[in-house]
């Protein structure tokens, strides 16, 4: 059974982890018990979930060349386990041959410990953590979520004061779409620029979550090369022109060019509309067409990408109908990327010519956006001196800004 892709690409190096200081801090902290044992023994690493705390844990200890053991607080929730478990551990030098190898002891999930036996959830294990970090003879790392809860107590402030503490902040969209590409990349599996940044920005920071989502993508479209013979016009003509009985067929070729479902939908809306003479087929085209566009808002809505595939299903379907027309009709690119591709170019070079005349009258860009742009726009119309001196002065090119049409 393969991997799942989380533990596939888990960093294995702390500079794979793309957190400069916080690597930084943590190697410090290492490198205090070369030189014996430090007065603070154990490290706090903090963050939300998916951030890298355990990744740059296993990477620390692969680097330090630390044997690696580790618990889960949430699990050995007691005194006696913890005692049992990390204490006893943490007297020991590595079970390896290498002499006086150090053993990294993790304690992770810290901060789902109380300080009173609930209904059995905890007795005493917070303040068994903190007998560990006096008594080990070993590094120890603490995993938590929460600082704030991990401190919320008197003996969880005692422990956090006998830590150097170590925050692990969200990724930023821009890191996590860097590395949804990468793994794309080494998987063979194509998807588009715009969804890997919809995955980014929905992860909310969250790699795991990001990665997980991105593997959904995989396990639709799977590892196979892509048919560069095949083009989205290519099957957009098996679909309308066709009439293969063989679905199967139709969808593979929707698979094997790479391209978004919600890309491809665009395309045959485009050029279904002209094939309207077999009333009846028609109609059932656009109930398809339908169909699939309900199937692609539920996989943007719950995240869930094993939906594609019920999406294709009913688009591949209209392959089936006897779609006509009176005349010959040439495929067309959709309307309506070509206008967002141009609505784009608008809107930058609004957005030039807004930030250039504010600096002019000492206001803002929204001020002018809002208020001043159509009258620098009519002068600009009829001033052809007032257009050359502002084109020497700036980088704005007046045909593009008289193309605004303001």
């Amino acid at each position: 059974m393969e991997l799942p892709w989380t533990e596939k690409y888990r960093p294995t190096l702390l500079t794979q982890l793309r957190r400069d200081k916080a690597v930084e801090a943590m190697i410090s902290w290492a490198k205090k018990w070369e030189n014996g044992t430090p007065s603070k023994k154990g490290l706090i690493i903090y963050g939300a979930p998916g951030t890298g705390k355990t990744s740059s844990a296993i990477a620390l200890a692969k680097e330090m060349d630390w044997e690696y053991v580790e618990f889960n607080a949430s699990d050995i929730r007691s005194r006696d386990l913890i005692e049992q478990n990390a204490i006893k551990g943490s007297f020991y030098s590595s079970i390896s041959d290498v002499k006086n190898r150090k053993k990294l002891i993790v304690m992770d999930e810290v901060d789902s410990l109380y300080e009173r036996n609930i209904e059995g959830s905890d007795a005493g294990g917070k303040a068994a953590i903190s007998s560990l970090l006096e008594r080990t003879l070993n590094p120890v790392i603490l995993i938590a979520n929460d600082l704030y809860a991990l401190k919320s107590s008197s003996t969880g402030k005692a422990i956090a004061d006998k830590c150097e503490v170590v925050e692990f902040r969200r990724y930023m969209k821009s890191q996590i779409a860097t590395v949804l590409k990468e793994i794309l990349q080494k998987e063979g599996v194509y998807a588009s620029p715009e969804r890997i940044n919809e995955i980014a920005e929905n992860s909310n920071g969250d790699m795991r979550a990001a990665i997980n989502d991105i593997q959904g993508i995989g396990e639709f479209y799977g590892t196979e090369e892509r048919d560069l013979t095949l083009s989205a016009y290519t099957v957009i003509n098996d679909i309308l022109h066709g009439h293969k009985e063989d679905v199967r067929t139709i969808k593979s070729e929707m698979m094997n060019i790479g391209m978004d479902p919600n890309d491809f939908i665009l395309y045959l809306i485009e050029n279904v509309y002209p094939l309207q003479y077999r009333v009846d087929d028609f109609v059932l085209a656009l109930r398809n067409i339908g169909r699939a566009d309900l199937f692609l808002g539920m996989v943007g809505k719950k995240m869930n990408y094993s939906l594609w595939s019920y999406a294709n299903d009913m688009m591949s379907y209209v392959s089936r109908l006897q779609l006509k027309s009176e005349r010959f009709e040439k495929f067309s690119f959709p309307s309506l990327i070509r206008n967002m591709g141009a609505l784009k170019k608008y809107r930058g070079i609004r957005k030039e010519f807004s930030t250039v005349m504010a600096r002019y009258i000492h206001k803002s860009e929204a001020f002018v956006n809002r208020d001043s742009l159509p009258y620098f726009y009519y002068l600009l119309q009829r001033d052809e001196e007032l257009r050359k001196q502002i084109e020497e002065r700036t980088d704005l090119d007046m045909e593009e800004v008289l193309s605004l049409d303001i």
